[in-house]
């Protein structure tokens, strides 16, 4: 990832892909960036906030020559163009993604060799509750961590390569394997996020000019794309069922320790509770 001159092409041009295309342009100022939409008034966004160079409604017309393809669509297409980009790139080209699971993909990828030699699957942790090209920033990657999935199918060469361009996002590399990656967000990011949809649902229209910080703390992510949480939890079904199993557990123990006055029992459940969180900010402040 030292020449500045190289070909990026990012598929979806939303907030994701776009902050992925200014992150690299800091450090690769000269990198000459093509965005894919289905949408041309998404392209015509994308060169306005000065994403990309070249807007295509194609893939293979975007990425004949690409060093990098980034898929950053809903999960429930990614394969789909992983495998497209794969019969029209150059042998030596990486192309990773953005997705927020990895095993289903990966697994549909691995049916096609040459897709599955090219494709390093990579989730950022990082995001925003805002959507479009025109929320996308160069530092959201910053300090973020970037899971990597590699397979057997990669060589060493591609996952080096994989691992610059998104060190060079301004992230940090972590890896696992896809079934890992999906057990841990389904319980970090997943399940949390239909939690927080739950709040939001549950508070009548009465109680909410009474909302304070910690309403909208919760509910926060609840902001996000319908369609795309919906993708990601049917594309992460078995682990999101699993914990949403412990949840409800959860919740049932809370309702026999309040309704039968436990309140050692409540009380240790909210230390334990408090104990992680604080475990969180101390895990921050160390980076």
């Amino acid at each position: 990832m030292t020449d500045d001159d190289f070909r990026l092409t990012i598929v979806g041009v939303g907030l994701l892909g776009g902050s992925v295309a200014k992150a690299i342009r800091r450090t690769h100022p000269n990198a000459h960036v093509r965005g894919v939409s289905r949408r041309p008034s998404t392209l015509e966004r994308a060169f306005d906030a000065g994403v990309i160079d070249q807007g295509f409604e194609h893939l293979a017309d975007a990425c004949v020559d690409s060093d990098v393809v980034v898929i950053a669509t809903p999960v429930d297409r990614l394969a789909g163009y992983v495998i497209q980009a794969a019969h029209h790139t150059p042998t030596e080209c990486l192309i990773t993604d953005v997705g927020s699971t990895k095993a289903g993909i990966v697994n549909d990828v691995g049916d096609d060799a040459d897709a599955a030699a090219k494709f390093v699957a990579a989730h950022p942790i990082a995001g925003s509750e805002k959507t479009g090209v025109e929320n996308a920033t160069d530092d959201l990657f910053d300090g973020k961590v970037i899971i990597l999935t590699p397979t057997a199918a990669n060589g060493p060469a591609v996952r080096e390569k994989a691992d610059q361009f998104w060190r060079a996002t301004g992230g940090r590399c972590l890896e696992m394997t896809p079934e890992e990656h999906d057990d841990r967000l389904a319980a970090i990011s997943h399940v949390p996020h239909l939690m927080s949809s739950l709040v939001a649902k549950l508070t009548d229209p009465e109680s909410l000019p009474l909302a304070g910080s910690g309403w909208r703390d919760i509910t926060r992510v609840a902001a996000g794309d319908p369609e795309m949480w919906t993708a990601i939890c049917q594309q992460n079904r078995s682990a999101v069922l699993d914990q949403l199993r412990r949840c409800a557990d959860e919740l049932k123990m809370l309702h026999q320790w309040i309704e039968t006055r436990d309140d050692a029992e409540l009380c240790r459940w909210l230390a334990d509770a408090q104990a992680v969180r604080w475990r969180s900010d101390e895990s921050d402040a160390g980076e």
